[in-house]
């Protein structure tokens, strides 16, 4: 599974795309997987109750879940946290299970 965080200078996330199966398990029993949906979920779940329509999402098939931050936000608070969020729980994940997740951080100009 790949996963791409893209955050601001100041650290606020701008999007997140995770892609593919990580292949630790069959699908449906695989753990790795589970462990990466659940962190993209959660952090979308927070964002999108907090900023409702500046957060356009996208899941073209399975296996595939991207979002985006629009533009607009002025207390950019929450959006810095849920990129700590993330970069800690991939990381984590990619260090025990460096053979099923591969993560990577832009930092936008």
């Amino acid at each position: 599974m790949r996963v791409c965080l893209t955050c601001s200078r100041d650290g606020a996330i701008h999007s997140c795309c995770g892609k593919g199966h990580a292949g630790y398990a069959p699908s449906g029993s695989d753990i790795v997987c589970a462990a990466a949906t659940v962190l993209l979920r959660t952090a979308l779940q927070v964002l999108t109750e907090e900023y409702r329509s500046l957060i356009m999402v996208n899941a073209p098939e399975p296996g595939t879940l991207e979002f985006l931050v629009k533009d607009g936000i002025d207390d950019k608070s929450r959006l810095i946290y849920a990129a700590d969020f993330l970069r800690a729980g991939f990381e984590s994940l990619q260090n025990e299970f460096p053979k099923h997740i591969v993560f990577t951080e832009i930092i936008a100009e």
